[in-house]
């Protein structure tokens, strides 16, 4: 079932609509302003869209970095269970 869900980033409030989990929905939302807090002071000074952006850009980086770590384990998974060895 779809919901709407309101987030305050400093003075702008964000809605969306999702039909996620509500548990996942709350930590998304708490990641969400525990990364904006740690910005929140530049606000005035770069403006909220380059503060979203840097942390778009982080979410991102942090994604690709985990699905490499992902690939790299499920080769190494792949290995020992091909070879039953240990991996080198």
């Amino acid at each position: 079932m779809k919901k709407k869900v309101s987030v305050r980033l400093g003075k702008r409030v964000y809605n969306l609509i999702t039909d996620e989990d509500t548990e996942i929905v709350r930590r998304t939302i708490e990641r969400i302003e525990k990364d904006f807090k740690r910005y929140e002071e530049y606000v005035d000074e770069v403006g909220i869209d380059h503060i979203l952006f840097v942390m778009l850009a982080n979410a991102v980086l942090e994604n690709m970095k985990m699905a490499e770590k992902i690939r790299e384990l499920k080769k190494k998974i792949s290995y020992v269970l091909k070879d039953g060895e240990d991996v080198p």
